[in-house]
């Protein structure tokens, strides 16, 4: 009976396990939002690594990951590699990416040490991800002046603002639901509302992109970050296929022969 428990037990820490590594909810922002990698999307791979090279890679390592790897698997050609995603002369595609900022000197300014991106999505989801690096906004209250919706209190800066805009706290009037999951209405059928506040609301400047651009910039970077978490993962998925289709053979071709034994039998 306790080795039943046990089992049980066992069983579910690894769906809890499972289920926050699948995109739990987002924190204050609720339901995360759906992100569906492309992984044989070169183009999109590439231009996320540019993304992440440019404005992460300062900060953030990818140390379980090597240069010449990502330039393989993205068809970069090796000079062009080196010319536009290599900062430092001594730098070889065997290398792995250790990061350009000295743990110690980062921890001096943010108080803590940025963690290696390597595996973020596979540790929270890359649906956890996408709605992270969407979901900064202004808060004066914090050391430099943003927060986050999805991970409150964040010690990450909005190194993306420059793209996104200004984005803050709004307050909108929204429907108010009746028990039986219906829109309260007046006696005129129309809507009752109240006014609710932490949506958040970009403000764009001139220089700044549109939101379907931000967003498909930030797809663009979750979607490398997806491909670092396990490189051979669109090998693995097109493998996939064919090892079912060799076993729904093989499992035809077994019954066939069990059917000869059979007659042989009776």
């Amino acid at each position: 009976m306790k080795k039943k428990l046990l089992l049980v037990a066992f069983l579910l820490i690894g769906f809890q396990e499972a289920f926050a590594a699948g995109g739990a909810p987002c924190g204050d922002y609720g339901e995360c939002d759906s992100f569906k990698p492309e992984l044989n999307n070169i183009e999109s791979l590439q231009l996320g690594a540019l993304t992440f090279i440019n404005h992460c890679y300062g900060c953030h390592s990818l140390k379980y990951s090597r240069w010449g790897r990502i330039a393989k698997d993205l068809d970069i050609p090796e000079n062009i590699f080196n010319d536009n995603l290599v900062f430092g002369a001594n730098v070889k595609l065997g290398d792995r990416m250790t990061g350009s900022m000295k743990p110690a000197v980062s921890e001096n300014w943010f108080g803590i040490a940025p963690p290696d991106l390597t595996l973020v999505t596979r540790l929270h989801g890359s649906d956890w991800v996408y709605t992270y690096l969407r979901t900064f906004y202004e808060d004066s209250s914090m050391p430099y002046g943003v927060n986050n919706m999805v991970y409150p209190g964040a010690a990450m800066p909005n190194v993306l603002a420059s793209m996104q805009g200004q984005q803050i706290l709004s307050c909108k009037d929204v429907p108010i639901i009746a028990s039986n999951g219906g829109v309260r209405r007046d006696e005129m059928g129309n809507d009752i509302t109240e006014e609710k506040c932490g949506y958040l609301k970009t403000i764009q400047g001139s220089d700044t992109l549109s939101v379907q651009e931000f967003d498909k910039v930030i797809y663009n970077l979750v979607n490398f970050m997806t491909y670092v978490g396990e490189p051979s993962r669109s090998d693995r998925e097109r493998m996939g296929w064919y090892v079912i289709l060799f076993f729904v053979v093989f499992t035809a071709l077994a019954y066939l022969l069990f059917r000869e034994y059979q007659k042989d039998y009776h």
